[in-house]
C-alpha cells in the first residue's frame, strides 16, 4: 500500500538528470534517487529514525547532503557518488530540531543551521565536501525557525530567524567563518523565509507579521536592508529569485486565496497579481536561472495544484486537472525550467518535460510495519 510519508524534500542538479528526494516515512527517513530525469527512481537509504528531513545537491549532483533530527540529536550525511550511497557523520551536529542546510554550486562549502535543545539559533559548517563539520561561535542566541541560503561560491552566507518576537539576520562574507548580525534587527514577525542571487550580491527575505506580508532586500551582500514593503494581507509566504537577482517571486496564502507577487527590479518595487492564483493553503514557488520560467505549487482543498508562467511571473496557467491529493507539496526545477519535479505526501513523484503539462511516472509504493 501506499506508505503515508511526511515532509518529503526534493532537489535536482542543474541539468535536472539528478533528482533526489527525502521524506519521513514514520518513524525512518528514506531517500531516493532518479538518474534519468525523474523517469525512474531506486530508494537508496534509510538514514533510521528521525523527522524533519532537508536535501541539497551542487549543480552536478554529485555531492547530496542531507539533514534531519533523529530527537534528540541534528544528524547530517553525504553522497558523494550522485546519491547512490551514503555516510552519516558522526558525531551529530548537536542537539535540536528545525535543521535546514544549504551548499555551494561545487559541493565544497556546506552550512547548516538549527534550533537547539536549549531553544538557541546553532549553526555548523563543512569546507571540504560535508567530510567534516565545525560549530560557528558564538552562536546566534534564542530563536526560531531558522533558514540559510548561500551564493553559488559559498563565500557569502545568509540566515534569518524570528527570535521572538522580531526577526533577526546575519550575514558572512567569509565562507561562514566569522558572522556579523543586522541592528537593528527587522522588527516583529515570524517564520522568515530568505533567498540570493548567485553573487550573494541582492539578498530578498519575507516573513509575515500579525497577517501582514512583509519583504526587504540588500543591494550590497547583505551589508544594508532597505525598508520593509507590505505585500499585502496573509501568511506563510515564500519567496524565490533567479540567478541574477532581477526577478523575485513571492507566494502565499491570504484567506483562502493563493497570492503571487512579482518585482522585475531587483526587489525595489512590487506588483501584487490579480486575480489570485486560486484557493488553497500550502504554497511553495520556484525559478529557473534566468526568471523566465516560474512553478508554483500548492494544496487546494485536498488536491494538489501546480501553476507555471512562462513570461517573468507576469501571466500565470494553472495546470489542469491537479496533480492529485496531498498535502505538503515541494517543488523544484532545473537551471532551465525544461524539468520541474513536485512532490508531497502521497508520495507520487510527478515530472514535467516540455513546460507544457505534468504527467506522472513512478508511485512510490512503501509498506509499513
Amino acid at each position: 500500500s501506499s506508505a503515508a510519508a511526511f515532509t518529503p524534500q526534493i532537489t535536482t542538479d542543474s541539468s535536472g538528470r539528478y533528482v533526489f528526494a527525502i521524506w519521513d516515512n514514520a518513524p525512518n527517513i528514506q531517500t531516493a534517487r532518479s538518474s534519468d530525469f525523474s523517469q525512474t527512481w531506486s530508494l537508496t537509504n534509510n538514514f533510521g529514525p528521525g523527522t524533519n528531513p532537508q536535501i541539497v545537491t551542487d549543480n552536478s549532483g554529485k555531492f547530496v547532503f542531507a539533514i534531519w533530527d533523529d530527537g534528540p540529536n541534528i544528524q547530517t550525511a553525504r553522497s558523494s557518488d550522485f546519491g547512490q550511497t551514503w555516510t552519516t557523520l558522526t558525531p551529530a551536529l548537536g542537539t535540536g530540531s528545525q535543521p535546514q542546510i544549504t551548499t555551494d554550486s561545487s559541493g565544497q562549502f556546506v552550512f547548516a543551521i538549527w534550533r537547539d535543545g536549549g531553544g538557541i539559533i546553532q549553526r555548523a559548517r563543512s569546507a571540504d565536501f560535508g567530510e567534516n563539520w565545525t560549530t560557528i561561535v558564538p552562536d546566534f542566541g534564542s530563536g526560531d525557525n531558522p533558514q540559510i541560503t548561500t551564493d553559488s561560491s559559498g563565500e557569502f552566507v545568509f540566515a534569518i530567524w524570528d527570535s521572538g518576537p522580531n526577526i533577526q539576520t546575519a550575514r558572512s562574507a567569509d565562507f561562514g567563518e566569522t558572522w556579523t548580525k543586522k541592528v537593528p534587527d527587522f522588527g516583529s514577525g515570524e517564520i522568515p523565509q530568505i533567498v540570493t542571487d548567485s553573487s550573494g550580491q541582492f539578498v530578498f527575505v519575507i516573513w509575515f507579521d500579525g497577517g501582514i506580508i512583509q519583504t526587504a532586500r540588500s543591494a550590497d551582500f547583505g551589508e544594508n536592508w532597505s525598508s520593509l514593503t507590505a505585500l499585502g494581507t496573509g501568511d506563510v509566504p515564500q519567496i524565490a529569485t533567479d540567478s541574477s537577482g532581477k526577478f523575485v517571486f513571492a507566494i502565499w496564502e491570504d484567506a483562502g486565496d493563493i497570492q503571487i507577487a512579482k518585482s522585475d527590479d531587483f526587489g525595489q518595487t512590487w506588483t501584487v497579481l490579480a486575480p489570485a492564483l486560486g484557493t488553497g493553503d500550502t504554497t511553495q514557488i520556484v525559478t529557473d536561472i534566468s526568471g523566465r520560467y516560474v512553478f508554483a505549487i500548492w494544496v487546494d482543498g485536498s488536491d494538489v495544484q501546480t501553476a507555471r508562467s512562462d513570461d517573468f511571473g507576469q501571466t500565470w496557467t494553472v495546470l489542469a486537472p491537479a496533480l492529485g491529493t496531498g498535502d505538503r507539496p515541494q517543488i523544484a526545477t532545473n537551471s532551465t525550467g525544461r524539468y520541474v519535479f513536485p512532490i508531497w505526501v502521497d508520495t507520487n513523484i510527478f515530472t514535467s518535460q516540455g513546460l507544457r503539462t505534468f504527467f506522472p511516472l513512478t508511485t512510490f509504493s512503501i509498506s509499513r510495519n
